[in-house]
């Protein structure tokens, strides 16, 4: 697991920021984070091989550089609701032969006393503009925060 703080420019996260901050920008609601556990809102930008926003071209432009991806597999926008729930232990590909070659990237665009906890009981805290990889293999979990009305993430799978 690697953990980068301040990872964009105040320029680019603003601007990222503003895109998904914007009125015109889609929020889906989701039964489940995982499977048996909370909603969750979700916008999903890219999902095998294909763009499926209008905004994926603008936040993929943002990250590239810092991702260096040769391909991208799926990224989604995440916003859990202040509920303080936690999703089940879970990787985010159900295919073990790209798992073996993906990373997983999470972003997280505001501070909150949310984190991301792995199943080797390590946590990363919920800090603006702080990215944490790992390997796609690597179970994690969402943990809600109870102190800001949402947590933002944005969650990439790709191979390097």
């Amino acid at each position: 697991m690697k953990i980068k703080d301040d990872l964009l420019s105040l320029e680019d996260l603003d601007k990222l920021d503003s895109i998904i901050s914007s009125h015109n920008f889609p929020w889906f609601f989701q039964k489940n984070q995982t499977w048996d556990d909370d909603p969750f809102f979700c916008h999903i930008m890219y999902c095998h091989d294909i763009s499926q926003s209008q905004f994926y071209l603008q936040v993929s432009e943002i990250f590239k550089k810092h991702l260096n991806w040769t391909s991208m597999y799926r990224l989604n926008v995440n916003l859990c609701p202040k509920i303080g729930s936690t999703s089940n232990f879970h990787t985010d590909v159900n295919d073990e032969h790209n798992e073996e070659v993906m990373t997983t990237a999470i972003f997280y665009l505001n501070t909150n006393n949310g984190y991301t906890e792995f199943e080797d009981g390590s946590t990363v805290d919920s800090v603006q503009n702080r990215l944490v990889t790992f390997p796609t293999k690597t179970p994690h979990r969402a943990v809600g925060q109870t102190d800001t009305d949402k947590r933002i993430v944005l969650n990439f799978n790709y191979i390097k």
